[in-house]
């Protein structure tokens, strides 16, 4: 199992929403690689996360290899795991037993459009037990691409893209019903994806030990420590 440690900012240091680095506080951030391709012979397009917090929110900050740079959902929780994507899994609140709980996903294409869903190990399964970020609650996560909007067709110039987002701890509360704390010495069980590509080369930073892409894989979580 993997462990990603998500650097602590000051409060009053803004985070920008930026594709940039070097001189900017997402130097501070450790760096994930997606780099487990479970379901190809051969290497993905590089992927790569940063992630920072303070007491009211959580940053991501995905640079992205892309060579052919799709995206046609514009609505809030539409499929945009079907476009360029990105996607972080996360339980917030990890059961003591070790047991898959509910965990949340942010799953984002490159012109910026989401979906923030929370359910259960199972839903599935089960066509139950998911609920989709209110319309009100997406309005203050804030997310910034390379990538301009609404939509995008592949183009002979695609190489890649980089997107930054911002998810406030009461976004994720509302949606959770959890009472989260971004502090120092929190756990999650989590994993970073690369979605919108040919099975063979799908990503992942945490491996998952299946057949089949098979993202909604609580059990191949893994560990996302709060510096």
């Amino acid at each position: 199992m993997r462990t990603y440690e998500v650097s602590r900012i000051d409060a009053d240091r803004a985070v920008p929403l930026t594709g940039a680095v070097d001189g900017t506080v997402w130097e501070r951030a450790n760096v994930a690689r997606l780099d487990e391709y479970a379901w190809g012979d051969e290497p993905g397009p590089e992927t790569t996360v940063r992630a920072l917090f303070d007491a009211e929110a959580l940053y991501l900050q995905f640079h992205v290899e892309d060579d052919e740079i799709t995206a046609d959902v514009t609505e809030l929780n539409g499929p945009t795991f079907e476009d360029s994507s990105v996607e972080l899994f996360a339980t917030p609140a990890p059961p003591d037993d070790g047991s898959p709980g509910r965990y949340f996903n942010f799953e984002a294409n490159c012109c910026g459009t989401f979906k923030l869903a929370w359910q259960e190990p199972d839903w599935r399964e089960r066509d139950i037990g998911r609920d989709l970020v209110s319309p009100t609650d997406a309005a203050a996560v804030e997310v910034e691409t390379s990538v301009p909007g609404p939509t995008k067709t592949a183009s002979p110039d695609d190489d890649a893209w980089w997107l930054a987002a911002r998810l406030p701890r009461s976004t994720l509360q509302s949606l959770t019903g959890l009472p989260l704390e971004l502090d120092s010495e929190t756990v999650w069980r989590g994993n970073f994806y690369r979605s919108g590509l040919p099975d063979a080369q799908k990503g992942t930073w945490n491996r998952i030990e299946l057949p089949e892409p098979t993202y909604h894989s609580p059990t191949y979580f893994g560990r996302i420590e709060f510096e």
